[in-house]
């Protein structure tokens, strides 16, 4: 072997050993204030490009999108570089570093609640573990992070699920990713309230953490003591673990992380009646918050600190942070709707541009293939649309704690949908309010086009009822139908949703809602009753009014029915007709005593006798739940 050759693969093999060793080090202390990850990574990269290693490259350009998300706080830049690394990865084929990339971009995106992208990228990269028989770190990694993004939605069954898969490999107990797992399990049963195995699995990670010199691990797993003793309201407790938490990133300068220590402290401290001592730590919370760069946390700490100023009666200061905080979320919507519409736009143009080149500088016997080939990743693209669709549907656990007896017929005409069902509670134990939440919503068009306006439609739901505190349901569709117009009707275009949003108040048994177009049916003393609705759309509208708030009174055993109109608006019977809303009501009658599991199946093999051989028209979509 040449002088040469031996020099060319010992700069290969520095390259690969400085990569691995920052790659292994995420997450993890490092006792040693001399590593310099950032430094490191970039002399590595600029050695690979020089001797023309793509490799090294695709690894460091994944490594330096890990430094600027976590060290320079920088997103934007962190996703394109790791994206450029994928492009590079994708050339050599490597599918398990393709994999990590995916991987290090959903845990990435779900820290920043951009749960869309968080979930496709989770779901792509578990993909290639869960057919690798190969047992490494990574593979734990991999069910960590799908875990988390799923618990971050709520869907904790899901969440358990890639969890205990985690749990289940190898390397589980040796590095790292096993005491998170541990920690996510913790979270799960905190929320479902199940506060002594949440305390086991805390205090099982936090050993593992403490063996593993794992400084960032140990205070995450610490404030997690914190939140479960504080829930059971042992405030000494909760505090020693809050401080301690907090003493470790603070030695660590985890910039990050003690925004979220200095915000459980003051949320303790409101709790507790300290106010002034809440005030200091949200002050700093809100400072670590700007030089974190993340605007979202900074409102929500200035909207905290306007309460608690308005709750010792200092109005002066209570309007000021109250000002505070309109200001810099209106500056957010307002980027976030800007970035969303350019993103869309210049990825339809680039799809388009890339495929009549395509198309031009093939021959006519290669069309076919490639024609077969870009229908399958756009099925393939669609495919995990509808999962990220079902993710941010109303999970399971949260309609089970609110319903007892309900059932859900949900028949998208195509593989993503635009109808939806949508829900969430508000709890306030000071202002005895408990409500739940329902909307059962039918958005403008269906299969793609439908499953977007859906996710609009959800996103701004869940902007009007749970940050902007919206509290009554024709208020939160007149919410929603402004933020439609302010994105995507100026040009005129009238897209929206048609739907009910109810509101159950389970101290009183009364039913509030806001209908529009579709109405809710009751079923009360064998008498059927189609309830009020307005006619017009949530959405742009000749109808400058707002939409009505109705109220009914709820008796033990009625049934209370959620219609979208796809059911009745099938054709099929011998005649090839609609099937027609009055015949819905008179089925629905006659199913009414039933068990809600039992008419859920008679309404399902109903529509699909009716159909027929037919195609089906729309998206169908039925709730039925007994009070």
């Amino acid at each position: 072997m040449n002088t040469e050759n031996n020099s060319t693969e010992n700069i290969i093999k520095q390259i690969d050993e400085a990569n691995d060793m920052i790659w292994n080090m995420r997450g993890v202390a490092v006792p040693d204030k001399n590593f310099d990850p950032v430094g490191i990574g970039t002399q590595a990269f600029e050695q690979a490009i020089a001797i023309g290693y793509q490799y090294g490259q695709a690894r460091g350009l994944v490594n330096m999108g890990m430094g600027s998300f976590i060290l320079l706080h920088n997103l934007d830049l962190a996703v394109k570089q790791i994206n450029q690394g994928i492009e590079l990865l994708t050339q050599l084929n490597n599918s398990k570093w393709i994999a990590n990339a995916q991987l290090t971009l959903a845990i990435m995106y779900t820290s920043n609640a951009q749960f869309e992208a968080a979930l496709y990228n989770a779901l792509k990269g578990v993909d290639f573990y869960e057919n690798d028989t190969h047992d490494d770190m990574d593979k734990t990694m991999a069910y960590y992070v799908t875990g988390t993004v799923f618990k971050d939605l709520k869907k904790y069954d899901e969440a358990e699920k890639y969890y205990r898969k985690g749990i289940a490999t190898a390397h589980v107990n040796t590095t790292s990713w096993g005491g998170r797992i541990y920690t996510s399990i913790s979270n799960i049963y905190t929320q479902l309230q199940k506060y002594k195995p949440a305390i086991a699995m805390a205090q099982k990670a936090l050993g593992l953490f403490k063996q593993q010199n794992n400084a960032i691990a140990q205070s995450r797993a610490l404030t997690d003591l914190g939140v479960i003793y504080k829930k059971q309201k042992d405030y000494s407790t909760a505090l020693n673990y809050f401080i301690e938490g907090l003493t470790i990133r603070e030695e660590s300068n985890l910039r990050h992380f003690i925004y979220t220590s200095l915000s459980e402290i003051a949320l303790l401290y409101i709790e507790t009646k300290q106010h002034h001592k809440a005030i200091d730590y949200l002050k700093r919370a809100v400072q670590m918050a700007i030089e974190t760069n993340q605007p979202n946390k900074e409102a929500k700490m200035y909207e905290q600190i306007g309460l608690v100023y308005k709750s010792i009666e200092q109005f002066k200061e209570a309007l000021e942070y109250t000002e505070k905080y309109l200001n810099i979320t209106s500056q957010i919507h307002a980027k976030e709707n800007e970035l969303k519409i350019d993103h869309l736009q210049n990825d339809i143009l680039k799809e388009k541009e890339q495929e009549i080149e395509r198309l031009r500088n093939v021959e006519l016997k290669n069309a076919y293939h490639l024609i077969s080939e870009k229908n399958k990743e756009i099925t393939d693209s669609i495919q995990y649309a509808k999962r990220i669709q079902k993710a941010l549907l109303a999970p399971g656990n949260l309609l089970d704690k609110n319903l007892e007896d309900y059932f859900i017929l949900y028949k998208p005409k195509d593989i993503v949908s635009g109808d939806f069902y949508w829900a969430t509670e508000i709890k306030n134990e000071e202002l005895k309010v408990n409500n739940f939440y329902l909307a059962v919503c039918d958005s403008t068009g269906h299969g793609v086009p439908g499953a977007f306006m859906s996710l609009l439609n959800i996103t701004y739901l869940n902007e009007a009822i749970n940050e902007k505190k919206i509290n009554e349901p024709h208020l939160v569709f007149n919410h929603v139908r402004q933020r439609l117009i302010e994105a995507i009707s100026q040009d005129g275009a009238r897209d929206g949703m048609d739907g009910i949003l109810a509101c159950f108040n389970k101290n009183d048994n009364t039913l509030t809602y806001s209908a529009a177009n579709n109405a809710p049916v009751i079923i009360s003393q064998n008498k059927i009753t189609v309830l009020q609705a307005d006619k017009m759309p949530v959405g742009k509208d000749d109808k400058n009014v707002s939409f009505n708030l109705y109220t009914i009174k709820l008796n033990k055993g009625d049934m209370v029915y959620f219609i979208t109109d796809g059911y009745y608006d099938q054709f099929g019977g011998s005649k090839g007709k609609k099937f027609k809303h009055k015949q819905l009501e008179e089925l629905l009658l006659s199913l009414g005593q039933l068990p809600a599991k039992e008419q859920q199946l008679t309404l399902e093999n109903a529509f699909d006798n009716w159909k027929g051989a037919l195609e089906q028209i729309d998206d169908v979509l039925i709730i039925g739940l007994r009070v």
